[in-house]
């Protein structure tokens, strides 16, 4: 019976279609699509956006959090914050730091990583024992589809990472993350290139492991430098959905094969978000801005466009017209992630370019 009048709607808006107005018959015709569409298909969902900072606390911030999503605190199993202490002085690495973010380890001097230690660390490769916590819970349905972080490790070249998450606050299922990209590492024991992800090295456990052999390799820092860039994905970037009401929880493992103090893992501007560009919203795209968020932003703005044709920018310009800052796109990539924290306060047009259309919105810098 619903399907019938579903079909007997659809049927009434193309007869009345041919005497419509150009813009009136695409608002017909998305209308038309819509009602064809599964319930899943066309469903309200938000563009997700939160992130952790980790450079004053382990709130999420606020500020830059999507409607319908809010962060919850970040918590440890079995690792613990940095005492500040090691190495000594200005050089000690601090709990929190602008520019670095969060230093922890197992023992609060850096140390404790040895699986041979009393009571042992995790060592080398991270074991689903020792971890740092981040969900999000929505109040409206929200999508997410990757995990974006900064991390490395002070003092050694042999810090992993892997990474799992879960609906059900870990109760009834534990996904690991299925690909991702890497920054490019070379150290006393490793050279990588950056980019994808090796299969062997991707942040993944396996079924039913509990040591992670296919840990993603974490840089050293480098005094002078910043935690490098790790993106995930969930579902293999098909991402998840969220109901009202739903968690979603990421735990964050962690292994480094040295034992002496100030062994410190950095880690930084942990963010979950969506590409969002659900059936329904790529059919009104015509009729719709660009797709930015979060609006107002600070240092970190996600531009969702089409699926980015070669040589497809994405500019900024300022309320008098000038170009504040150009950036490239990834061939196929459906999002553009943006620094824009030099840009002075006030408003801005961002605009996606590939050629064949042009797509903008205005955004707010605070």
């Amino acid at each position: 019976m619903k399907k019938n009048l579903l079909s007997a709607s659809a049927a009434s808006f193309r007869a009345a279609n041919n005497s419509l107005s150009p813009a009136a018959k695409a608002l017909a015709t998305f209308l038309i699509t819509g009602l064809s569409l599964s319930a899943g298909q066309v469903q309200a969902q938000t563009a997700g956006f939160v992130q952790w900072p980790l450079e004053a606390n382990n709130q999420d911030k606020a500020s830059v959090r999507s409607t319908g999503l809010a962060g919850n605190a970040a918590t440890f199993k079995r690792l613990t914050i940095s005492d500040g202490q090691v190495p000594t002085g200005a050089n000690a690495f601090a709990p929190y730091t602008a520019g670095l973010g969060q230093a922890f380890a197992v023992l609060a001097n850096g140390g404790g990583w040895s699986s041979n230690a009393t009571p042992p660390g995790p060592g080398s490769a991270p074991r689903r024992t020792f971890y740092e916590q981040f969900s999000a819970t929505a109040s409206a349905p929200t999508r997410l589809d990757s995990l974006i972080l900064e991390a490395s490790v002070a003092s050694s070249a042999s810090g992993k990472i892997a990474v799992v998450y879960s609906l059900s606050n870990f109760v009834s299922d534990s996904v690991s993350i299925t690909g991702g990209k890497g920054p490019a590492i070379s150290n006393s024991t490793i050279t990588l290139p950056g980019g994808p992800l090796a299969s062997t090295a991707n942040g993944t456990f396996g079924a039913g492991v509990g040591t992670a052999s296919n840990g993603a390799t974490l840089p050293q820092y480098a005094t002078g430098g910043v935690p490098s860039t790790f993106r995930f994905a969930l579902t293999s970037g098909s991402g998840v959905t969220l109901a009202a009401g739903q968690t979603l929880t990421v735990r964050l493992y962690f292994g480094v094969g040295s034992s002496s103090a100030g062994r410190y893992v950095l880690l930084r501007n942990v963010t979950l978000k969506s590409q969002q560009l659900v059936t329904a919203a790529k059919l009104a795209r015509a009729q719709q801005p660009l797709n930015v968020y979060p609006n107002p932003a600070q240092s970190q703005l996600v531009v969702a466009h089409p699926a980015a044709e070669k040589g497809a920018v994405v500019s900024i310009y300022s309320a008098t017209g000038q170009k504040a800052a150009s950036f490239s796109t990834q061939p196929g990539t459906t999002s553009t992630d943006l620094r824009i924290g030099t840009l002075s306060s006030g408003i801005y047009l961002v605009e996606y370019t590939d050629g064949a259309q042009r797509i903008t919105s205005k955004i707010v810098k605070e």
